[in-house]
Formats: structure tokens, sequence, C-alpha cells
């Protein structure tokens, strides 16, 4: 599996290479709504480089069109069940007050997850992942995404990295330049910066309406847990290499020269090329969001 698509050698006669569009932030966005996911993950982890519009979403529609990608060859643990929270005992409100609030929809949701997300994570990539409209299908788009270890590039579109993808050589071979991984420094300290209890809280609250726009991939509405967790542990899952990365050109792309790296899901491709910081940043995260998405203490 090739390292990314955009990473092509340029002509330039010195070793810094650049990507036609860096893999950014998707894991922030790994973030955002699948920020419920990771997100972080969000996984979601997760960042979006894509330049052109977002798809136009009708009604009929999930606002991803699917990934046309094969499902990796990499596999994680069959992931549990999310269990539903305790319930808690509320007033009654008033019959006007009640009546006076409209059914939150999928057409209709994406104001008030702006409002309840806010507060989520101080940075302003997250403030500019909350600007798009959809954000429920979205965030369905990039559990269903991350599940099958694949970046869904066009599900939040987030500004991507200023600085190019670079390499340098060192006794004939060729590794990530080390300066390339600060690129992505903004987006890690984004999902750092994430309210764990509050993902958990807007994950439960709008669990249904995730699902509803789950089902919009063709998938089972009782699969979408399974998938949100199975997002955290891919990225969790994710080697963390104690040497520099190698890489060896195939023609104009590059590729990870240890198969071990090579075979690995793009969105674990896409941890390692964002450096041992920011992955063990976005991994704390993604450990802390499984555990409260699944009641388990810290």
């Amino acid at each position: 599996m090739l390292i990314d698509p955009e990473d092509r050698q340029s002509h330039d006669e010195r070793l810094s290479n650049s990507e036609g569009r860096p893999a950014a932030s998707k894991i922030t966005a790994i973030a955002a709504v699948a920020i419920i996911v990771v997100i972080g993950i969000g996984a979601g982890i997760y960042f979006s480089t894509e330049k052109s519009a977002p798809p136009v979403v009708d009604e009929h529609s999930p606002a991803i069109a699917r990934a046309a990608e094969p499902i990796p060859v990499s596999e994680v643990p069959p992931a549990p069940d999310i269990p539903e929270p305790a319930p808690t005992p509320v007033p009654e409100p008033p019959p006007e007050a009640a009546s006076a609030e409209p059914e939150v929809t999928l057409q209709n949701s994406a104001q008030e997850l702006r409002n309840l997300l806010a507060p989520a994570g101080a940075s302003t990539l997250v403030s500019q992942a909350l600007e798009a409209n959809d954000l429920v299908q979205r965030g369905a788009g990039m559990i269903d995404g991350f599940s099958r270890g694949l970046v869904p590039r066009k599900a939040i579109p987030l500004t991507p990295p200023k600085k190019a993808f670079s390499t340098i050589e060192v006794d004939g071979l060729t590794y990530i330049d080390p300066a390339s991984y600060a690129r992505y420094d903004s987006y890690a300290q984004a999902i750092a910066s994430f309210d764990i209890d509050l993902l958990v809280s807007t994950f439960h609250r709008y669990r249904a309406l995730l699902e509803q726009a789950y089902m919009g991939f063709g998938h089972s509405v009782e699969d979408m847990d399974n998938a949100l967790i199975r997002s955290l542990d891919y990225v969790l899952a994710t080697p963390e290499p104690s040497e520099p990365v190698a890489l060896q050109r195939k023609e104009a792309i590059f590729q990870y020269a240890d198969p071990q790296f090579e075979q690995l899901t793009a969105l674990q491709k896409q941890l390692l090329r964002m450096g041992p910081e920011n992955s063990a940043k976005i991994k704390r995260q993604a450990r802390a969001l499984r555990r409260g998405l699944l009641g388990v203490s810290q």
C-alpha cells in the first residue's frame, strides 16, 4: 500500500519533497463530530486537506459518499458494544416549554451540535471544523471510513499544513524528515485539548441520529458503536517505531521501506507521518475516549 497517493518526489535537486495534498487532519478530526470519534479522533483523529468544496447534501443522501477503497488488510480485535448510560432522572418540563422546542433531526441538528461542542476543544481548528454543515452525517461518514482504516478526507474540510512534506538522506537511505512532523503539531494539540467527558455525553445525546446517518452508508444500525470503537482501536494499534522511519521510492511515490509499516491501514500510516510525539497525544485521547464510551473507569 502506498504511503500516500500525494507523496510524490519533487524535481527540486534538494531533498525536500512536496505533497500534492498533505494528508492532514483527518484524525481531528478525529475529531469534531466523530470527534465523537476520535477522532480523533478522530479520532478522529482526522484532518482534511481537500481544497474542493464539500459535497452538496439533501435530506435523502448522506453528507459524505462512502469511500470506494477496499477494506484494509490490517485487522484489530472485534470491537465491543458501547453501553447506554444509566438514566438520569430529569424533572418533567412545563407543557408550554416542551412544545416550544422543535424536534432535533438530521436536517436541523448542526447548530445545536456547534453550541454543544464549541467548548470541547480550545482550538481554532475545532471551530473551523464545526463550521461545516450536516455535522451528524459527516460524523457518521468519519466513523464509516475510520472503522475500515481509511482517512475520509472530505468529511470535514480543514486548512492543510502550510509546510511541505520533506525527507532526509542518511548513509544512502531516505527517511521522513523529523522537521516534517511539526506540520501536524497544531492538529495534535487540538485533539489533546478535547474535553472527553463532553464528547462522550454528546455522543449519547446524538447516538440515535448518528445511527440513522450511519445506516445511510448501507450498514446495520447495530454496527455503528462497534465501528466507532474499532476506529479508536486502529489508532491504538498503530506501531510506535523507536528508530527513524525509512522510506523507499517507487517511481514518483514514496513507500515505507519496512513491510510492517507499508501494510498498515491508511489511518495508521497517517499517524506515523505525524511523528511519535503527536501520535502519542492522539493515542492518549483515543484511549480516554474509548474508556469513556465503554464506561470503563480511568
